[in-house]
């Protein structure tokens, strides 16, 4: 078996590009983020904005019994059988 070294010239590499940087910088400053805070927390009732964020508000905390029931049984099952 014979060995073969083959020698060119290589360009060198190009200098590699400056990564660009994301600073996450926030848009509100803090006067406006807290006035919109109050306000946000301070909403009137008749306002739809204020039905609908009580509504949301409701609907995500409510616990759905039935669902954890059934996903409570699917895993009691799922252990038994592997057991």
């Amino acid at each position: 078996m014979e060995l073969v070294v083959n020698t060119f010239e290589t360009e060198p590499l190009p200098e590699p590009r400056e990564t660009f940087v994301y600073a996450n910088e926030p848009l509100l400053n803090s006067n406006y983020k807290a006035a919109e805070k109050q306000n946000f927390i301070n909403s009137n009732n008749p306002s739809v904005f204020g039905m609908r964020q009580r509504l949301k508000f409701k609907q995500f905390n409510s616990v759905n019994a039935i669902g954890v029931i059934l996903k409570l049984s699917v895993f009691v099952i799922a252990l038994t059988m592997i057991f």
